[in-house]
């Protein structure tokens, strides 16, 4: 494929600064080279850069070129297996970048970016639930326990599932079964385990469905706590009492 050039111009910063690690904007495509065609000419999309100049490790133990490489990595692998499988549940990828920032007059350091669409919306973290009844809750908390069961089966483990990483889109009619919309997959793993040397070789039954009975105990819902007022446990085991019979007892004695 050939290279594309892009130019940018920025919009709104959504996240910047030390300790924020990448960092995100809103822009506007003003040129495309030589496909002028691949985006709108006006279309607001999010660029999240990935330097490793802001990257948070306060102790210094961490390599941050290597951190910020393997989380974008991750991440444009994610998004781009997830833009063709689950394209209503996660923004439209528009491919990664490399970005030249100035230094000087002579020397210029080069940043990883991508792009993606735009979506208007907030997050879980910043929405109130208590203005959702109980029955929209459970609603959202299935879309996404549905959607971290389904990146499951395709081997992709989500590390940093959580409030601030589920947006709902701005609809005039919510429906939690179709207008949350997922991101931020730095952190995903893919063969459900870590690419480092202390990986422990285990039968993870790759591939195969994972029913939420086996997996989604309080603690794995832990971070959504303040949308659940209600008796956890008994209510995964009504919702999900027809996954039951893809439950192996390989699989009960691996994840119980």
């Amino acid at each position: 494929m050939e290279p594309r050039t892009v130019d940018l111009k920025v919009l709104d910063l959504l996240q910047v600064g030390d300790a924020c690690n990448a960092q995100v904007f809103t822009v506007q495509i003003l040129e495309v080279r030589p496909d002028p065609q691949y985006f709108q000419s006006n279309r607001k999309l999010v660029a999240k850069i990935y330097d490793p100049l802001y990257f948070s490790d306060e102790e210094g133990f961490l390599n941050p070129f290597h951190c910020v490489d393997k989380h974008y990595t991750h991440e444009a692998h994610a998004y781009n297996v997830l833009s063709k499988s689950h394209g209503g549940r996660v923004p439209r990828f528009y491919g990664s970048y490399s970005l030249n920032i100035p230094v000087d007059r002579s020397e210029m350091r080069t940043v990883r970016l991508i792009l993606m669409e735009y979506i208007p919306g907030i997050s879980m973290q910043q929405a109130n639930p208590e203005k959702f009844s109980r029955l929209a809750r459970q609603e959202i908390m299935k879309s996404v326990i549905n959607f971290e069961s389904q990146l499951y089966e395709q081997d992709i483990l989500l590390t940093d599932l959580s409030p601030r990483n589920v947006i709902m889109m701005e609809k005039p009619s919510f429906d939690p079964r179709q207008d949350l919309l997922f991101l931020d997959f730095a952190g995903a793993l893919f063969g459900r385990r870590r690419d480092d040397p202390v990986t422990i070789e285990s039968n993870l039954f790759l591939g195969r469905y994972i029913s939420p009975l086996l997996r989604w105990n309080k603690t794995m819902a832990m971070q959504f706590n303040d949308w659940i007022d209600w008796d956890w446990q008994p209510w995964i085991e009504a919702e999900y009492a027809h996954t039951a019979a893809t439950i192996t007892p390989e699989m009960q004695d691996t994840y119980c």
